[in-house]
């Protein structure tokens, strides 16, 4: 059984999580995540799921500020990808924003991942751009709360 926690900025689970984004969503561009600064993160809300032995399976962030929510990352183990993991780490994330009073939730979607999320109730909110972090085609979308 998999479970969700909030963890802390800089905790052994967040560094569990920059480990997780790095092999799935940096090294397969011959990227590291570890060029980049995530001090920001410091003032988001972070969580982590995981399996009955305690591995981190998956990990989601988002600011945690205004009336417009950013996803900024959802990343899930390519072993548990399937297991509903990234909807569970999504509808918490949707949840502790429209409890704190938000009413919009944006993100920067890979286009490979844009149907996830559609399937999640966002739209499409702009055109198809490329992160210069992350060369890959992004779409931003959005869900109201």
């Amino acid at each position: 059984m998999t479970t969700i926690q909030r963890i802390g900025y800089d905790s052994p689970a967040y560094r569990a999580g920059l480990a997780l984004r790095d092999r799935v969503m940096r090294q397969p561009l011959g990227l590291s995540i570890y060029d980049e600064d995530f001090s920001f993160e410091k003032d988001c809300v972070l969580l982590a799921a995981f399996d009955e032995d305690g591995s981190l399976t998956g990990f989601g962030s988002m600011t945690n500020a205004g009336p417009v929510r950013r996803i900024e990352y959802l990343c899930v183990d390519p072993d548990f990808q399937g297991e509903g993991i990234g909807r569970r780490l999504l509808a918490r994330l949707e949840a502790l924003a429209k409890d704190a009073g938000a009413e919009t939730v944006q993100l920067d979607a890979r286009v490979s991942a844009q149907a996830f999320y559609e399937n999640m109730g966002y739209h499409t909110a702009g055109e198809v751009f490329t992160l210069s972090y992350a060369p890959v085609p992004h779409i931003l979308m959005e869900k109201s709360l």
